[in-house]
């Protein structure tokens, strides 16, 4: 999708908007191997920039699965992304600038 990231450039941004990851394979780095994998599927579709919204558990402290399915911040954080803002309250606006 091309669109205006809110800081002026213009560029094809792709969002990573949710993780369905069964019970029994949670918090084993199911969500992070999805995550690479999304990055590199808009890559490789010529994404210029990787957003996503997730939950910074440190402002809800009482996130349980149905709240995490957007991600973690950390995971997002690890994974090369920046947080640039904020979503809505809890959650993060985070970037990964895959294109100069």
């Amino acid at each position: 999708m091309q669109g205006r990231t809110g800081d002026g450039t213009e560029g094809p941004v792709w969002s990573v908007t949710c993780f369905v990851v069964a019970p029994g394979h949670r918090r084993s780095g199911v969500a992070g191997a999805l995550l690479r994998a999304a990055v590199g599927h808009a890559v490789a579709h010529g994404a210029g920039i990787v957003e996503g919204y997730p939950v910074d558990p440190g402002l809800r402290p009482k996130a349980g699965p149905s709240d995490l399915y957007h991600g973690t911040l950390q995971l997002f954080l690890e994974a090369g992304f920046e947080q640039v803002g904020d979503a809505v309250p809890g959650r993060a606006l985070v970037r990964l600038f895959v294109r100069g």
